[in-house]
């Protein structure tokens, strides 16, 4: 059984002559980084090399905190293709608007930059997480749009009237742009 450490991060930098694989532990890493944040309200994914970094595990810690491997030992190329997969089946494509809203000739699209929150309950954000989820899988109707006003105080931007948890939900997800409805 191979030696592992307990995250990549973690390992002792050693400088040892390996072929180098066509896709790195950091790209892995990022991957799983980007996955965590997409399916954050979730167990979150790690990922466990060997000592010869050859092999890597992916693993989570469970409710009872317990690590659990989602994978046997496995090279770099399949962990990539575990993850791609894992991402498809169990993320939301931050691209998809019209997968999480209602979007119909009154709404906008704009960059979330220019929305500034209004309020953050973190009972909201949770909740907002699990609508926006199950918006997105088709359970529940799509969410409504972000409702706005014009900020009194910078021209181009908008006050969340409305919609203030899925805002923080969205831009945890990744999105870049929100649809918005000006009140």
């Amino acid at each position: 059984m191979p030696k592992t450490y307990n995250r990549v991060d973690e390992m002792p930098i050693t400088r040892q002559k390996v072929v180098k694989p066509s896709i790195s532990t950091e790209y892995l890493t990022a991957k799983v980084d980007e996955i965590n944040r997409q399916y954050h309200d979730f167990n979150r994914l790690h990922l466990y090399v060997d000592e010869m970094r050859q092999r890597i595990q992916v693993n989570y810690i469970n409710e009872d905190g317990f690590d659990i491997p989602l994978t046997s030992w496995l090279d770099m190329g399949q962990v990539g293709t575990y993850l791609h997969n894992y991402q498809r089946m169990f993320c939301l494509d931050p691209n998809r608007l019209d997968r999480f809203f209602n979007i119909d000739e009154a709404t906008v699209i704009v960059p979330s930059s220019w929305l500034r929150p209004t309020r953050k309950r973190s009972k909201g954000i949770a909740n907002g997480f699990i609508y926006m989820r199950q918006a997105y899988k088709g359970i529940i109707p799509r969410r409504k749009p972000i409702f706005v006003r014009p900020n009194a105080e910078e021209i181009g931007l908008f006050d969340i009237v409305d919609g203030n948890s899925t805002y923080f939900v969205a831009k945890k997800i990744g999105m870049k742009s929100l649809p918005i409805v000006i009140k």
